[in-house]
């Protein structure tokens, strides 16, 4: 009888233990916890700081997202990098060649510690440096907002303890890095879910007893450094505790040759894709009406918010992409690749027309300050970020050849984006970044990344797309066009 009663209970945690352990749907419940934010944070700040205060509070945002450009490439390189070591990688080279992919399946400890050797050094340098830039760059982006505000000393109080956070976790990005390279994606997406609902909690009591700028952003800082902490105790607990018995201090020249190349051109691909756009944010903050302004921004929150959830199913996977790739099982590698885009995809269909569709009434329910921009918006900066994430899985997918060309792409991409910027914008103002971003995305990015990706694993357009984004794509246009009908027939085109 006991061992009836054994099997049912383990046929009934099959389930629920499969779910605890998946990369994707913890990574999802993570993205979701943070999310949390738009409704028990967000709503509150929109109601209760004025548009020069949402502006600063936005701007803020935009530059604590340019962490990850700062960081030049490297958290993601070392991440590929420490998969391959965990395949049983023998060193760090091209993997283009499938005569380099000579992984044993276990797990190179040697080359590991080499590597978490050489990531420690190149932090040090990188974190010293990077806060210098920020801190100027920053502070010349922020005068004139910070000038607006109805208390400027607390608001560049505010800037103050976002650089001394942005400092603890860019030193931080080598744990993230190292988690996601040992594949332990499950793990960190689930202690990730307690400290953002930590933070959200934090915050919503900020607010809710009248707290203003300046403890928000102490609230939201302290948890990036609660965060640091968490993943260096994760680090010394997995692989048997490992990492603890390894040597640290000295970098290997051999490793900083291997990773140096693909992190200086993912760094510049990132500085020329979604850095400009963060920069276009600081700019549009010099020269539009405030009102106008803190819409925008919160467009561009809650698309991004939309394009990170609905990067989980693919992203989650690329510690095992790489690993499969260092073994040589590329028919595996495809095939896991196909799943997560086209999950991907319809997570962004879903979460962009359900936003598209209730976010005005939501925004008005709530008292909000700042008004849901309008279907045209709405419509291009949905689209741009659509192909966007076209062009980003597949140049992701190439990437675990370790092979970069995001260097190429992304400049290609930032130079259509800055020129088309710069000629529109007289004309049709802040509608001249969405459509910047658009002519690079379509026009360049996505069909460049997507030509080294058909190439390497031997894709073809129709029978890969069909089953993957042509669907999820033509539902977004659909609903593009008709909202965007129904707004022109009844509005003025010039209004936000």
């Amino acid at each position: 009888m006991s061992s009836i009663n054994l099997s049912a209970l383990h046929k009934y945690l099959a389930f629920p233990l499969r779910l605890w352990n998946s990369p994707t749907f913890t990574t999802w419940s993570s993205l979701a916890a943070r999310t949390l934010s738009l409704i028990a944070v967000f709503p509150l700040v929109l109601r209760q700081f004025t548009p020069a205060d949402i502006v600063v509070w936005s701007l803020l945002s935009s530059i604590i997202s340019l962490q990850t450009f700062v960081d030049l490439g490297f958290a993601p390189t070392f991440a590929r990098v420490v998969a391959f070591a965990m395949g049983g990688a023998k060193n760090i080279r091209d993997l283009r060649d499938t005569g380099n992919l000579t992984g044993s399946g276990q797990a190179n400890w040697s080359l590991m510690e080499q590597i978490c050797s050489t990531m420690q050094v190149i932090y040090y340098r990188l974190t010293l440096i990077s806060i210098c830039v920020l801190a100027i760059l920053g502070s010349l982006a922020l005068a004139k907002p910070i000038s607006l505000t109805s208390d400027s000393y607390q608001a560049w109080a505010a800037w103050v303890v976002v650089l001394l956070g942005s400092t603890v976790a860019l030193w931080g990005n080598r744990y993230n890095a190292l988690l996601q390279g040992m594949n332990q994606i499950a793990l960190l997406q689930r202690w990730q879910v307690i400290t953002s609902l930590g933070a959200i909690f934090s915050g919503f009591l900020v607010l809710i007893t009248g707290g203003k700028l300046l403890a928000l952003v102490l609230s939201n800082q302290l948890w990036i450094v609660v965060g640091v902490l968490r993943d260096r105790w994760l680090c010394r607990q997995v692989e048997e505790r490992r990492l603890s018995s390894f040597t640290y201090g000295k970098l290997y020249p051999e490793v900083f040759e291997g990773v140096w190349p693909s992190a200086w051109r993912s760094g510049l691909g990132a500085v020329f894709t979604a850095g400009l756009m963060q920069a276009s944010n600081l700019v549009y903050a010099q020269l539009g009406a405030t009102s106008g302004i803190a819409s925008y921004l919160v467009a561009l929150r809650l698309i991004q918010s939309v394009s990170q959830f609905s990067q989980a199913p693919f992203y989650s996977k690329l510690p095992l992409l790489a690993r499969l790739r260092s073994q040589g099982k590329l028919v595996e590698q495809v095939a896991v690749a196909t799943r997560g885009m086209r999950l991907a995809y319809w997570s962004f269909v879903v979460c962009f027309i359900g936003l598209g569709v209730f976010g005005p009434s939501l925004l008005q329910l709530i008292g909000s300050h700042a008004e849901f921009v309008n279907p045209v918006m709405w419509g291009l900066l949905g689209t741009c970020y659509f192909i966007e994430r076209y062009g980003a899985m597949h140049l992701q997918l190439y990437s675990t050849t370790n092979h970069i060309v995001w260097h190429i792409v992304s400049v290609v991409h930032g130079l259509i984006f800055l020129s088309f910027s710069f000629i529109l914008f007289p004309f049709i103002g802040v509608y001249a970044f969405p459509t910047a971003l658009l002519a690079g995305y379509a026009g360049f990015y996505a069909r460049y990344c997507a030509r080294y990706s058909y190439k390497t694993f031997q894709l073809k357009f129709w029978q890969f797309e069909l089953s993957t984004s042509l669907i999820p794509l033509a539902i977004i246009l659909a609903y593009c066009v008709g909202a965007t009908a129904i707004y022109l027939s009844t509005n003025s085109y010039s209004a936000l």
